[in-house]
């Protein structure tokens, strides 16, 4: 709901003078939608601006578009009674066109458009949109919500979360039917799920593969052929022949993926490739864009910062989400500004009991080249979802939360702190950290030598 105070009447005459953007009007529609009073003067003052458009159009035909240097003759006061006699019938009309609209908005079938922007039986709402417009090159708002039906989006990316806790990414150009809140049918494009115990059995089918979630997160690619590639990042998931009732299905685990195809009447191995979910991955663990070179790594064997060197990007490693410390945190950055150092003493402390997500950035450089002794730099600027309420950077605060954020079955490379320029200092070689106004964006500039590692700890607030 809007933080906007003002009264309903004030929102809906702003709404009609077209003062009010996108948000503010879906919001207004929302409260519209959950409050009788509200909604009858919405539909008085709808049907009300309706009349007096026409009258008015009526009185002074030249005032409609570019107004007019000649005033019009006045209408006699039997002209006026007449014309606002009709106010009194159009508005009566309005209204009841408004309500009938409203129940049509309610008993809309199930091939209707998929996405809408009031309240309306739902299962599932836009959690987040990067980019993303629909086959009419309609652009596709967080907030709105999601009935059954078909979504076609052309281009970028959506999340959305169902009613049933489920988080599905769809990643453009796809489309894709919502059925319910524990199933949807990928016909074409690339989605990935995560999927909480509440929503254990969700379901994505193809034309070629039924898979059914048994509490994991995984990744689901449909080609222009039909073809179906399925990639389990954590947990598992059961896959059989669509319309197969003869076959076993097939239990695909962590770090697994299977392949099913016109082509072939069995459910078949295949190498596990992250590859085509790199995009859509990120947008279900919390990270709004990355742009530079930060690379973004999927989960699955080997999915730690020990395995990963890479003289050309910031690999970011998810770590805990939406985890709840017992103790205070020391960190080094908490506002707005760029990283400098500062003593142990002085740092600030995130309080206990305060439910963060927890990144792992690193930058890890080995030799390679014909230099293979030389310094490489990276640049790159990453946005979360969420705000960050604290980065990490000193190699003491590091170890520290590694205790509390860190994988217990992973044994984490040595950090070494990220070293911001001193003050009057212009010798190259120095790395920059920068926390964005918007409090969700870092821009980082780092350069390390080979065999030497730079690490950020990123603590984000959760739900």
């Amino acid at each position: 709901m809007s933080d906007d105070h003002r009264s309903p009447a004030v929102l809906i005459q702003e709404m009609l003078d077209g003062a009010l953007d996108d948000d503010q009007r879906a919001d207004l529609l929302k409260r519209v939608e959950s409050d009788d009073a509200a909604r009858k003067l919405y539909l008085d003052q709808i049907a009300t601006h309706t009349a007096l458009q026409a009258v008015l159009a009526d009185c002074h035909p030249q005032r409609v578009g570019v107004p007019n240097v000649v005033a019009a003759e006045s209408p006699s006061a039997s002209a006026l009674k007449s014309r606002w006699l009709a106010v009194a019938a159009i508005v009566s009309t309005a209204a009841a066109i408004m309500l009938l609209v409203g129940a049509i908005a309610w008993l809309r079938p199930q091939n209707s458009p998929v996405v809408q922007s009031v309240d309306t039986p739902h299962v599932a709402v836009v959690a987040q949109s990067v980019g993303a417009y629909d086959s009419d090159d309609v652009a596709i708002r967080s907030g709105q919500q999601v009935m059954s039906g078909q979504l076609s989006l052309d281009r970028g990316l959506v999340r959305l979360e169902f009613v049933s806790g489920a988080s599905v990414v769809i990643e453009g150009p796809a489309k894709i039917e919502v059925v319910n809140k524990m199933r949807v049918i990928l016909l074409r494009g690339v989605v990935t799920a995560r999927i909480p115990e509440s929503a254990i059995g969700f379901v994505v089918d193809t034309d070629t593969a039924h898979v059914v979630d048994l509490g994991t997160a995984f990744g689901v690619s449909v080609g222009d052929d039909g073809t179906t590639d399925v990639c389990v990042f954590e947990g598992e998931v059961s896959v059989s022949r669509t319309g197969s009732t003869s076959s076993q299905p097939a239990l695909v685990r962590e770090g697994q993926a299977v392949r099913a195809s016109e082509q072939s009447p069995t459910i078949d191995s295949t190498e596990y490739e992250v590859a085509p979910f790199e995009n859509a991955w990120p947008v279900n663990s919390g990270v709004l864009q990355t742009t530079g070179s930060i690379r973004f790594v999927s989960p699955g064997p080997g999915f730690h910062p020990g395995n990963y060197e890479d003289n050309e990007h910031i690999v970011v490693f998810p770590e805990r989400s939406g985890f709840i410390p017992e103790e205070a945190i020391r960190v080094d950055m908490v506002d707005p500004g760029q990283y400098a150092k500062s003593r142990y003493r002085e740092k600030r402390t995130l309080s206990a009991g305060r439910r963060v997500t927890s990144y792992l950035l690193q930058f890890d450089s080995f030799p390679a080249g014909k230099s293979p002794n030389r310094k490489r730099s990276v640049h790159g600027q990453i946005t979360f979802a969420k705000p960050i309420v604290g980065v990490i950077t000193a190699t003491r605060l590091l170890e520290e939360s590694e205790a509390i954020f860190g994988n217990p079955d992973v044994e984490y490379p040595t950090p070494r702190a990220v070293e911001p320029r001193p003050e009057g200092d212009d010798r190259p070689g120095f790395d920059s950290v920068i926390l964005a106004a918007d409090q969700r964006t870092l821009i980082l500039d780092l350069m390390v030598a080979p065999q030497k590692l730079d690490q950020l700890r990123v603590l984000v607030e959760a739900d």
